[in-house]
Order: structure tokens, then C-alpha cells, then sequence
């Protein structure tokens, strides 16, 4: 009778049972998969593969890339009043009703007194704006948000609709009218440094050229409806 403490029987003891463990799982897993096929109708479709992401045969054609061919096409195209009247519509699509009002406040050749503040550093020189393009042209043009008109004229400019002129003594009175303005009053408090007074710059404010012909070209005679 062999050793039942023998290495070798133990090891083959192992084997066996592993095996059989394997073999009795086995058996059950190929019967519950019998079992659930048996379940299924015959013409069942059998579930298909997600497939992986596939990059689309067409581009999508709202690319920068496109966009810059269509911009170039159209442009070969564009006659000058065209291209003119494109413009016109992409400049008033930036406008909101009270920048329009002002453009209408000036379109009749008038200027309007707008003032800038500024700061000093320690050398006197000047420093920061702390308040830009206040101007009376709100009051001129009845605004609904006056306090909102030095970013209306700021964004005019920036569009190239109206522009800066030197100071003009004839508005001598208005411009004291505006230098009393709340918000002109406290830029020069907040500017002021001691005995430095804030640097006050004067302007006027007047319909550019480009303006003047978008001014025409929307509400003339002749403006395309």
C-alpha cells in the first residue's frame, strides 16, 4: 500500500479533483446555453457586432476651410454695390436699437462733446483711462440705457461708424454740462490722486464717413427694403 502522505499522490489527488470541478462546470454551462437556445425561436436574429466608430465618408462641410472657399467664391461674384449691401447687413446685425438711435442722433452733420479721464502715476504722466467716449449724445439721441452710452460709442467706433474730433469751444456749454454728469464726476474723484486733479481730454463726436453712407443707404429714398 502506497504512502498516502507520498508528494506525488498528493499532487495527483489535486489534478484529479480540479479536473473533475472543471469538467462538472462544464457540463452545466453547456446545458444552460442547450437550455436557453432551446427557448428561441428558430429565425431569431442572432445580435449583431456594435462596429466601431467609422469616420463619415463626407466631410462636414461647416469647416473654417469652407467656409474661407465660400467667403471667396461669393466674392469673385459680388458686384461693388453687392458686396457694399453685405456689409451694411453684417454691421447692423452687431448694432443694438440704441447705438442705432445715436447713429441717428448725428446723421445730420452734428457733433456731440464726449470726454475721456484719466489717471496720473507718480511722474505726472498720464496713466488709465478710468472712464472712456462719456459723452451727451445719449441725452441728444434719448437712449433708453444712458448709462451705457461711453460702450455704445466705444463699440461704434470700434466698428468705424462715428469718429473723434478735436475739441470744439463752440460747445463750451455743453461740455459743462457733461463734465456735471454723475458718472464723468466720479471717474474724476476716483482718478484724482491728492493734490493731482484726474486729466480730463475733450472730444467731439461726429458721423464717420462710412456712416454716413450706411446712414444713406438705410433709410435714403433709395434703401433697398
Amino acid at each position: 500500500m502506497g504512502n498516502s502522505q507520498d508528494p506525488l499522490n498528493l499532487v495527483v489527488g489535486m489534478a484529479t479533483g480540479a479536473a473533475k470541478f472543471w469538467l462538472r462546470t462544464s457540463i452545466r454551462t453547456q446545458e444552460q446555453l442547450m437550455s436557453w437556445l432551446g427557448d428561441q425561436p428558430d429565425d431569431a436574429p442572432v445580435p449583431a457586432a456594435r462596429p466601431l466608430h467609422v469616420a463619415p465618408e463626407n466631410p462636414d462641410p461647416d469647416t473654417l476651410s469652407s467656409k474661407m472657399r465660400g467667403l471667396l467664391d461669393r466674392a469673385l461674384d459680388n458686384s461693388t454695390s453687392s458686396s457694399q449691401v453685405e456689409l451694411f447687413h453684417h454691421i447692423l446685425d452687431q448694432l443694438v436699437a440704441d447705438e442705432a438711435r445715436i447713429l441717428g442722433a448725428l446723421s445730420d452733420g452734428s457733433s456731440s462733446p464726449l470726454v475721456t479721464v484719466h489717471d496720473w502715476t507718480r511722474r505726472r504722466v498720464q496713466g488709465r483711462a478710468v472712464l472712456e467716449n462719456a459723452s451727451l449724445i445719449g441725452r441728444t439721441a434719448n437712449v433708453a440705457l444712458p448709462n451705457m452710452v461711453p460702450t455704445y460709442v466705444s463699440h461704434l467706433l470700434s466698428l468705424g461708424l462715428v469718429e473723434l474730433g478735436p475739441e470744439d469751444p463752440d460747445l463750451k456749454d455743453d461740455y459743462e454740462v457733461l463734465m456735471a454728469e454723475s458718472v464723468v464726476l466720479s471717474a474724476m474723484k476716483t482718478a484724482s490722486r491728492g493734490p493731482l486733479a484726474a486729466k480730463v481730454d475733450k472730444y467731439t463726436l461726429t458721423l464717420s464717413g462710412l456712416g454716413q453712407t450706411l446712414w444713406a443707404a438705410t433709410t435714403g429714398p433709395d434703401a433697398p427694403p
